[in-house]
């Protein structure tokens, strides 16, 4: 995540100019083991290269682990949301993380659920109990900074950032992504479309899909267990070179393994990983992968965030969806230019089922401007 890397860098910086309090803190909170682990390898790295000559405490704060106390040196508490809810109650041994010097909060746009707004009252971050005159940074990392089409959502993420994004003014372009794409930040994109199925919705699927904006699971099963659709898959990502890395997000964690297994049975090495993959051999997986040993990763809602592979040639959207955050996540672990480690050109194949009157829905039709404006 270019964000991450970015905001660490200037967090350093920081820290060396003394802007930062080193008596205190710094605290970078995420959803998920991997994504603490991930923000754990890119502090040290940067830190190694930049960071001035004193010992940085790493506290990881996720799992089982537990952190203390270490007076008299610049100390990072990398944490888990969950792991914070589950220590703030013990106020004697972990009363210190009360009153961090910053706070930053990775994959943002999750960061009004109620999980986050009892960390955020503890330290003395909410929106309610921040007090303008005392110098309490906290900063949101997003590639996504909306909560899919709800206004009211919207207006409280805005909210609890203060209403302040930093990326107003840091373009001098309207469209920041025609100014990433052309500055090469950005990938440019190749967009085809592979044919679904046609797909009758059900009375109480219309209904589940109008109160929720999610395709319902019996859908999506559905659809990962028609062969003549995942054959147009499987045939499709074996036409292309040779040496190209590619992402399947399938509709289905069962699609997922039966699309790996189908590639690997024609000689493409792939794999499948879900929530249920073992942590450590999903990180071996992507290891592979980014080495290019294994070139073609299948999975159903596990990528979307926090996966950190910049050389992805191609991305299939096999699993439709009507979340413009989804979306935009999945299309993102393709979307590196060369400036940030990444292709020239990225190749977009979204499948596109026909959903009765839902079609135009789906999210991929918010982001036609990708692939149409070149």
């Amino acid at each position: 995540m270019l964000a991450r890397r970015v905001t660490v860098e200037a967090l350093v910086k920081a820290i060396s100019l003394g802007i930062v309090d080193n008596n205190r803190p710094l605290v970078w909170i995420a959803q998920t083991d991997e994504l603490c682990e991930q923000a754990a390898e890119t502090w040290t790295y940067v830190w190694r290269a930049i960071g001035p000559q004193v010992a940085m405490r790493l506290g990881r704060l996720w799992g089982s682990n537990d952190v203390t106390e270490e007076p008299g040196s610049f100390q990072l508490v990398i944490a888990t949301v969950a792991k914070l809810n589950s220590i703030m109650k013990m106020e004697g041994k972990h009363g210190w993380l009360k009153e961090p010097s910053v706070v930053v909060i990775d994959e943002a746009h999750a960061s009004i659920a109620p999980t986050y707004t009892r960390v955020l009252e503890w330290m003395g971050r909410s929106s309610r109990k921040r007090d303008a005159s005392v110098r309490r940074p906290l900063i949101g990392l997003t590639a996504t900074p909306f909560r899919g089409t709800s206004e009211e959502e919207n207006k409280r993420l805005v909210n609890r950032y203060g209403e302040n994004r930093l990326d107003r003014g840091a373009f001098m372009r309207e469209d920041p992504y025609e100014e990433l794409q052309s500055m090469g930040v950005l990938a440019q994109v190749r967009h085809e479309v592979l044919d679904g199925v046609d797909v009758t919705l059900s009375d109480q699927d219309k209904e589940d899909i109008a109160n929720t904006r999610k395709m319902p699971s019996a859908v999506t099963e559905k659809l990962g267990a028609d062969v003549a659709r995942t054959r147009r898959v499987v045939d499709h990502i074996a036409s292309l070179p040779d040496d190209w890395t590619i992402i399947a997000f399938a509709p289905s964690v069962e699609n997922a393994r039966v699309l790996a297994a189908l590639l690997a049975n024609r000689g493409i090495p792939a794999v499948s990983v879900s929530g249920d993959t073992d942590s450590a051999a999903r990180r071996h997986y992507i290891e592979e992968f980014k080495a290019g040993r294994i070139r073609v990763i299948t999975n159903y809602n596990v990528l979307t965030q926090g996966f950190d592979a910049p050389k992805v040639r191609a991305v299939y959207v096999a699993r439709p969806t009507f979340s413009p955050n989804v979306y935009q996540q999945m299309v993102g672990r393709g979307l590196r230019g060369p400036l940030n480690g990444g292709s020239e050109e990225v190749l977009i194949v979204n499948v596109k089922d026909n959903f009765d009157q839902y079609g135009d829905m789906l999210a991929f039709n918010e982001f036609e401007y990708l692939w149409t404006r070149q």
